[in-house]
């Protein structure tokens, strides 16, 4: 599929599968039909200008998004129970215990990953329309763990970030982060003013210090090595690209008539191939998975908060559930 060297550079690697690790020069055709006309690019890897991530070091401050307001009770989360939030905290990578090498490494990785895609959502939605990919997963507040972790003044602060390929060209295979962090001497809260769902804040005293962490992508808990992963290849994928705006609009295409037929006929064999590949569609490339799904499904917020509390299907619920960890 790629004709550079350094394909792994772009990829989830064992994150996401590996399946599509191996398929090297591989060309995807142009699609044409009279109902339907899907113009893929011939190499999937297109230049784009080059762009860096965000950079919070030089914004002086720690990000405020809105003003503050009484909370209203009107909120897009599930308050963990005292269960769930042993869970988390049982599941977080705890920086001291982690080789040095890896415990610097760990704390970008939290910190960028977050600060990224967080930029990515409000350059598409807006700064006050971040219900549309962004809802918190609990009130760092209220929810109490300094002796549970016992270390004094720390704060557990969970946020998530849905159905992003949805909107992120360079991330097609990316429907779900969920984010889980503890911080000692930060000043974790919610900004409640937008009633269709909060966001978290860091306050005065921004984020403080890192004392574990933990990421789910795509209903995968990842280990240290894995969220470093992640981290580096969003940004290889930011700075170099992956797939360009048109190329991505014909996948999603794509997708809406598979979800709208049931099958495609054989001309559509490769462009499934890919898809599957990518984890979008089943290995019979016929029904979509749920990042395929993601993918051109409008959700928000509060949309979530419903589906985390009313989904039975079991394998559904270990993606969108985010104090499941196993």
């Amino acid at each position: 599929m790629a004709k550079n060297k350094n394909y792994l550079d772009y990829n989830l690697e064992s994150i996401i599968s590996d399946k599509y690790l191996d398929k090297k020069e591989k060309n995807i055709n142009k699609i044409y039909d009279k109902k339907l006309a899907y113009n893929f690019v011939n190499n999937y890897f297109i230049p784009q200008p080059k762009t860096t991530l965000y950079n919070p070091s030089l914004s002086g401050r720690p990000i405020n998004w809105g003003a503050q307001s009484r909370y209203s009770g009107e909120n897009a989360f599930v308050q963990p129970t005292s269960e769930e939030i042993e869970r988390v905290l049982q599941a977080l990578h705890m920086v001291q215990r982690l080789p040095e090498d890896q415990q610097r490494q760990l704390t970008e990785a939290t910190r960028e990953i977050r600060y990224f895609v967080d930029g990515q959502i409000r350059a598409e939605f807006g700064a006050t329309n971040h219900f549309n990919a962004i809802r918190c997963l609990n009130n760092p507040e209220l929810t109490q763990i300094a002796n549970l972790v016992q270390v004094p003044r720390s704060q557990l602060a969970g946020e998530e970030f849905f159905a992003l390929n949805r909107f992120m060209p360079n991330f097609p295979d990316i429907a779900d982060i969920q984010w889980w962090s503890v911080y000692k001497d930060g000043s974790w809260g919610l900004d409640t003013w937008n009633p269709e769902g909060e966001h978290l804040d860091t306050g005065v005293n921004g984020w403080g210090e890192l004392v574990g962490s933990v990421m789910k992508l795509n209903g995968k808990v990842l280990n240290p090595r894995e969220m470093i992963e992640l981290y580096r290849t969003m940004k290889l994928r930011n700075e170099r690209g992956f797939m360009n705006e048109r190329a991505f609009e014909n996948l999603q295409t794509l997708m809406k008539a598979l979800d709208g037929q049931g099958s495609l006929p054989r001309i559509y064999e490769e462009q499934l191939e890919t898809a599957h590949d990518l984890g979008l569609v089943d290995v019979n490339g016929k029904a979509l998975t749920y990042q395929g799904k993601s993918m051109i499904t409008r959700v928000t917020a509060r949309q979530r908060k419903q589906r985390q509390l009313s989904e039975t299907d079991e394998n559904v619920r270990r993606i969108i559930v985010p104090t499941i960890f196993n």
